[in-house]
């Protein structure tokens, strides 16, 4: 009777874990509550906000490239702006507002109404199909055009100059982005669509967020960092992200992650896109661990989105859907969301796993100078190969960010032009 019990208890038990840990992942870090090291007495309430800003203005950044470049940026995910909806986005240091048509098309227009200057997403309307109500005085404008198509209280002519900037935007794999170019051209190229995500066959398998102090360029650069990998990422992620709490000094711990894998850029029509190779696999001493290697490889389109594709063997195949957009110019926020054929608890494991390894890296972004000329030595990796990759998102009117903290040109839509 009282293995019954306990066999009754333990099935409970373990329904109730699996339960829990097959639930999709949704792990958000905030600005300052990661990557940073103050004193214990410095952990919290306004002291703590007091030092996250005096380390921001004393932080040496560097000769940083310029801070916005050309290309596709994730302004967020498809269900973060319901039909008929308005989301506040930030992005390029813009207040701008996303917008959901009654036909289910979105669009996105500046905030800021030219009448008063009311902001349009805070208590604006969506009407007429894909029109915006101003909340100040009811202007109605086209989401679509940005022009004022009815001024309720007034029946004269609508002047010309009464239009807001709309900005081009692609839904795309259950995500939304925003096409910026400094000297105001047209999309230069295709968002891939992944045909298991669109038909539903890789189910959505949870996602991590990050708000990063660093430039937006040192995030991807990791990729050709091949270095880093077996000495920052060597030691398995349950050995946590705190950089302090790692054993940095033994270069042979008895549990580790082996990596080995290349970085290269492609050519021609696909010169945008960049392709990084790894290998993964846990070990015990000289022994690798069974069912712990995987196979990655990533696609990196444009300056913002990297296409992860996993090969985890008898755990199945994944896509993760990783996005860095510039909302400003030192203020990054990285995105990772996981879909795939795999089992939702082994997906939960990975992506808790990731975020602890990313976390690894966050430390170093948000405390790092940027280098112009860095002393690399043979076994690096390709990483000057990448910057030199990188920079053909840069032109000569990008934006650069001034000693006084504004940038050197006013960023506005390719559609302004």
């Amino acid at each position: 009777m009282l293995l019954l019990i306990l066999f009754g208890v333990s099935s409970v038990i373990f329904v109730f874990l699996y339960l829990y840990y097959s639930q999709p992942m949704n792990y958000v870090v905030r600005l300052g509550e990661l990557g940073f090291h103050f004193d214990p007495k410095d952990q919290k309430g306004t002291y703590r906000e007091r030092q996250l800003e005096r380390v921001k203005r004393l932080r040496k950044v560097g000769e940083l490239p310029p801070v916005y470049p050309n290309g596709w940026f994730c302004i967020a995910e498809s269900n973060e702006v319901r039909e008929k909806g308005i989301k506040a986005v930030v992005v390029f240091g813009e207040q701008l507002s996303l917008v959901r048509a009654e036909d289910g098309y979105v669009h996105l227009i500046d905030s800021y109404c030219p009448h008063l200057g009311a902001n349009l997403s805070v208590g604006g309307k969506v009407v007429n199909n894909n029109c915006v109500q101003c909340p100040f005085h009811g202007w109605v404008f086209s989401a679509e055009t940005g022009k004022c198509v009815r001024i309720p209280y007034d029946s004269g002519t609508i002047p010309e100059q009464a239009k807001i900037s709309t900005w081009p935007v692609l839904e795309r794999n259950h995500h939304i982005y925003v096409w910026y170019h400094c000297d105001g051209l047209e999309p230069q190229w295709e968002i891939p669509e992944i045909e298991e995500v669109m038909n539903g066959d890789w189910k959505y398998r949870g996602r991590t967020e990050h708000e990063l102090l660093c430039h937006c360029q040192e995030i991807p650069e990791n990729g050709a960092d091949l270095a880093h990998l077996n000495y920052l990422h060597l030691q398995i992620p349950q050995a946590g992200s705190d950089v302090f709490e790692l054993k940095l000094t033994n270069p042979s711990p008895r549990l580790y992650h082996y990596w080995d894998g290349g970085w290269e850029a492609r050519t021609g029509d696909e010169a945008h896109i960049s392709v990084m190779k790894l290998q993964q696999v846990m070990m015990i001493g000289k022994t690798q661990l069974p069912l712990t290697a995987s196979l990655l490889h990533a696609h990196q389109i444009g300056p913002g989105i990297v296409y992860m594709h996993f090969d985890f063997g008898f755990w199945g195949k994944a896509i993760v859907f990783h996005h860095v957009t510039p909302e400003e110019p030192l203020f990054q926020r990285a995105r990772f969301v996981m879909y795939g054929a795999t089992n939702p608890v082994f997906s939960r494991f990975f992506i808790n796993s990731e975020a602890l390894q990313f976390e690894r890296d966050v430390y170093i972004w948000s405390n790092k100078r940027f280098l112009k000329s860095p002393l690399l030595v043979k076994n690096d990796g390709p990483v000057q190969k990448h910057r030199r990759w990188y920079s053909q998102f840069y032109t000569e009117k990008s934006p650069r960010l001034l000693p006084n903290g504004t940038v050197s040109n006013q960023v506005k839509s390719v559609l302004d032009w």
